[in-house]
């Protein structure tokens, strides 16, 4: 596994009261809330609270969810948080890939402040989704919010 180790840039230009969403799968759901957990934490961390969360049941949900959450609430950044792991089946694959394809075809097609996050993990066995459980989705979504904001 990588050592890499993602950095806080500065979000001082940031407005603390940001809107943002946690769109979460209930699938894997004792890792998924660990990755809700340990995210909104580091976002806190950093005085970034103002944080609502939406369970949908798996990750084929998540993209009409994050549509609708976006119409409808219009937040700053969304962070959708899903586990796949691979055991026997090519449902791994399917999953994992039509998911996220449909993530970044809508944050493509948004050209609107709204920032999106994949906050997936695709892995081979449960060890492996301990292992990456990490904050880096949470300083991703603000990391991205910071650049946009010297281009805005």
């Amino acid at each position: 596994m990588s050592n890499y180790k993602m950095q806080n840039w500065d979000y001082s230009k940031l407005d603390k009261n940001l809107k943002i969403v946690f769109v979460t799968a209930e699938f894997n759901r004792n890792f998924t809330k660990a990755l809700e957990d340990i995210n909104e934490k580091e976002l806190n961390k950093n005085g970034f609270s103002n944080v609502e969360k939406f369970l949908v049941p798996g990750a084929y949900e998540i993209p009409a969810f994050v549509k609708l959450v976006k119409e409808k609430l219009n937040p700053d950044l969304i962070i959708c948080f899903w586990v796949v792991i691979r055991w026997e089946t090519t449902h791994y694959e399917m999953v994992a890939w039509e998911s996220a394809r449909w993530i970044m075809n809508i944050s493509i097609e948004d050209n609107s402040k709204t920032a999106y996050i994949n906050g997936i993990l695709t892995c081979e066995n449960e060890k492996q989704v301990e292992a990456r459980i990490s904050p880096t989705y949470a300083l991703s979504g603000l990391n991205l919010l910071a650049e946009r904001k010297k281009i805005a």
